[in-house]
């Protein structure tokens, strides 16, 4: 701010000023009346000012006073006031140059300068707590504790920590403290970091309708990875941005919880780890809606391809409030089961000529098929989808009938598009625009998992406008009619001690559409232990009694199978149909999620395959110069340790290889180290995230008491760098499964190319992928391999 000063006109400088004052050598002035011109060398006024001004701080800005120049108007007058640049709000500590100024004839300016000197001698104050604790919700370093200083002088002290980053542990912090005059305080702390990492994997696992409408919800989630987590805290709020509210409280070991005071609307919740009083990291919301119920019974209904008026039935879940949708529809249908039973908790089923939902014959009771997936419905109902789970009685005990199946769930498709537009018995206009049609899932078990693999080519060649089937998953399922399952995401279900559909024929579904590289993701899981019933609450019978395929004693039981099937589900269903990422587990990355195990009450053993939307072949040994020359046109080689290193398709491979794909066979007998090279000319890898391919270990001598299959990946990029890994680093690749009939199912084994990158492999020009059976790890063997591929 340029400051007036009020000062009197004619101060004497010197007669003339200029740079001598107008003196002469012997005292004398050149000045005569009127002035001189010979020593004023222009006609402006000159400003004198004092050189320094000092005082001591007296906070963070310090009144001064300033002394005014002095004014010499012999050579020129002043043209107004003189200003100044002083402060208004006093001077900080240190030095800090005021400059005056004023103008003369013709607006021509003159100046001078203080120095103003504002002086601190006190250091600031710096108070160190004895103890602090740091918690870190992630990996990574985290910054230490602030420590604030106060400083009379200083509004702001600078303090610095040493170190200032901290990782798990007690470390001992060295504050210093430093006030804009240079003075200095220090301090030390001793700071332990506790690591309470956010939990993983937090769903719905379960949801279920009691009497009077009042929802159950269970939730799940995976241990938090930090290591001084003691526990986790369940929160619920009314909106996903809290308020909070704490309603429980359990241990490090727990894995899911139930929620019995469901509102009846929906709620949000979360998991907070906990390290004794601490709070740690936090899941995201999660959404849960209080669940209702509704159901349909429309007879005399026709469906195309079933000669004879039949019933639509339906068991519907639906969130309470429809008004936070549209949702999703998911429509779930049972397989091939009596429709008829003795008493209500009956668990043998016999078989009645019924063109309805009942059971034709007197006295007895409807065998309730499709209220047996009702537990499904009520899971995904809570998640936020309308699901319904509709009644095939009419057409089971029935041969095949399987297409008529995939008929009569477009049938009700088409029921439920009318209900979502304008409304109808027995709904009125409950759903009208509650329910996203474009968004459909279906869900088959056995013949149901068969008919709903057929249901998109069926609308493919004939549509029904403004209805879109975006996921189908077959539980089980049979395969009379070599379904393929085109531009939908495709997932299969394969329960290793299936005693109905004992030759898993799923698998076939999922390599005939597999082979239709329609750029769609497909998963298959291959449940060990599972039998084919016990997925439905009313098929009761276990169809794998006597150990028709597997000990009956090894079996994990139907509580186990649902619960593996409601956090499976629930998965795959959010995946295609609300667009979230595909989890780790399902994309056949890492293992069982601790949540879905500890629901299941039991280590469950899931093996995936898994093929992304996105993937290049290099070689599924299909080509007619397999193994010799792959899919690039580049040469395979394979060493003389391999004594079989041929192609081969579905049986010719093995007898219990029942895949309908083509795979290369190895085996190796001896001391050697196995090695087969494919060549892939430069191929540019570097926009894909894996190098995926399938394997399975072959029932075999050479496979004796072995527990997993392991062998090594090498990848060599133009230059010769190279890396390699072991299988069984980035996936378990166990040794068939405990049944008395094994089959040799695939799995996919993803390897991360951002790992070969980070080891100093250009994937951009990769030249050689080596496999390696290197000895005397695996002396003997034999394994089948094939889709080798880059995925995303």
């Amino acid at each position: 701010m340029i400051r007036a000063l009020a000062l009197g006109l004619g101060l004497a400088l010197g007669a003339c000023g200029g740079d001598d004052g107008g003196h002469r050598a012997d005292g004398g002035t050149d000045c005569a009346d009127p002035p001189c011109s010979t020593s004023c060398t222009d006609e402006l006024p000159r400003l004198a000012c004092a050189a320094e001004a000092t005082a001591a701080c007296s906070g963070p800005s310090t009144a001064v006073d300033v002394p005014a120049p002095e004014v010499d108007e012999t050579c020129g007058a002043l043209s107004g006031a003189v200003m100044s640049d002083e402060p208004a709000g006093g001077f900080p500590v240190g030095e800090t140059t005021v400059t005056f100024e004023g103008s003369g004839a013709g607006g021509a300016t003159v100046s001078c300068a203080t120095r103003v000197r504002v002086t601190d001698t006190t250091p600031p104050s710096l108070a160190c707590p004895a103890e602090a604790t740091v918690v870190r919700t992630a990996p990574g370093p985290v910054a230490a504790p602030t420590v604030e200083a106060t400083d009379t002088c200083d509004a702001a002290v600078e303090v610095s920590a040493a170190p200032e980053t901290l990782e798990r542990g007690a470390t001992t912090v060295a504050y210093l403290a430093t006030d804009d005059a240079g003075l200095e305080a220090s301090c030390t702390t001793d700071v332990t970091v506790l690591d309470v990492f956010a939990p993983t994997g937090f769903r719905i696992i379960s949801a279920v309708l009691r009497s009077g409408g009042r929802t159950d919800v269970t939730l799940a989630w995976d241990g938090s990875a930090g290591a001084d987590t003691t526990g986790y805290a369940v929160e619920r709020a009314a909106g996903a941005d809290g308020p909070w509210t704490r309603l429980t409280t359990v241990g490090a070991g727990a894995r899911t919880w139930t929620d019995a005071t469901l509102g009846d609307d929906h709620a949000f919740y979360r998991v907070v780890a906990v390290a004794g009083g601490v709070d740690g990291g936090a899941t995201a919301p999660l959404e849960a809606h209080s669940i209702a119920a509704a159901g349909y019974d429309l007879r005399g209904r026709s469906v195309p391809t079933v000669s004879f008026l039949t019933t639509l039935y339906g068991v519907v879940r639906h969130p309470r409030d429809l008004s936070t949708g549209p949702h999703p529809l998911v429509v779930l249908l049972h397989g091939n089961h009596g429709n008829c039973r003795r008493t209500p908790t009956s668990d043998d089923d016999s078989c009645g000529d019924s063109r309805d939902h009942e059971c034709p014959f007197s006295g007895w009771y409807t065998t309730p098929n499709a209220e047996g997936l009702a537990y499904l419905a009520e899971t995904l109902a809570a998640q936020g989808y309308v699901a319904v789970s509709i009644s095939a009685n009419a057409l089971n005990c029935r041969d095949d009938y399987i297409l008529q199946r995939a008929h009569l769930v477009i049938t009700h498709l088409q029921r439920w598009l009318a209900w979502n537009t304008i409304g109808g018995a027995p709904f009125g206009d409950t759903f009208v625009g509650a329910v996203d049609l474009r968004r459909v899932g279906l869900v088959g078990h056995s013949r149901g998992g068969e008919g709903v693999a057929h249901v998109p080519a069926l609308l493919a060649d004939d549509p029904v406008s403004g209805v879109l089937v975006k996921s189908v998953f077959s539980i089980a399922p049979t395969d009379y009619h070599d379904p393929r399952v085109v531009d939908v995401p495709y997932a299969v279900l394969l329960p290793g001690c299936d005693g109905d559909v004992w030759t898993l024929e799923g698998m076939h579904i999922y390599d005939r559409s597999l082979e239709a590289g329609d750029g769609r993701t497909q998963s298959q899981v291959l449940f060990t232990r599972a039998n084919h019933n016990f997925f439905n609450t009313e098929w009761r019978r276990d169809d794998n009694a006597g150990d028709r395929v597997c000990p009956t004693s090894i079996e994990v039981g139907a509580p186990a199978q649902r619960g593996m099937l409601e956090g499976v589900l629930g998965s795959w269903m959010n995946a295609t149909l609300k667009d979230t990422r595909f989890e780790p587990f399902v994309r056949a990355e890492g293992g069982v999620p601790e949540g879905i195990d500890a629901w299941a009450d039991t280590a469950l053993d899931l093996r995936w395959a898994h093929s992304s939307a996105e993937r290049v072949p290099i070689d599924d040994f299909s080509s007619t110069g397999a193994p010799a020359t792959n899919l690039l046109g580049e040469p395979n080689l394979f060493s003389a340790d391999f004594y079989v290193a041929r192609a081969c398709y579905r049986t010719d491979c093995d007898s219990r290889f029942q895949h309908y794909v083509n795979a290369l066979f190895l085996s190796w007998d001896g001391t050697g180290m196995p090695v087969g090279r494919l060549g892939l000319g430069g191929l540019d890898a570097s926009g894909h995230g894996y190098l995926s391919f399938r394997v399975a270990s072959r029932r075999s001598s050479l496979n004796s008491a072995r527990e997993t299959m392991d062998f090594w990946i090498r990848l060599i990029d133009g230059a010769g760098s190279d890396t390699e890994l072991r299988v069984s680093d980035v996936q378990r690749v166990p040794h068939l499964y405990p049944a008395n009939t094994p089959l040799e199912i695939l799995q996919t084994v993803r390897v991360p190319l951002d790992s070969i990158g980070a080891a100093g492999v250009d994937t951009s020009a990769l030249e050689r992928l080596e496999i390696e059976v290197p000895a005397p790890d695996s002396d003997t063997g034999s394994f089948l391999v094939t889709d080798i591929e880059l995925a995303d």
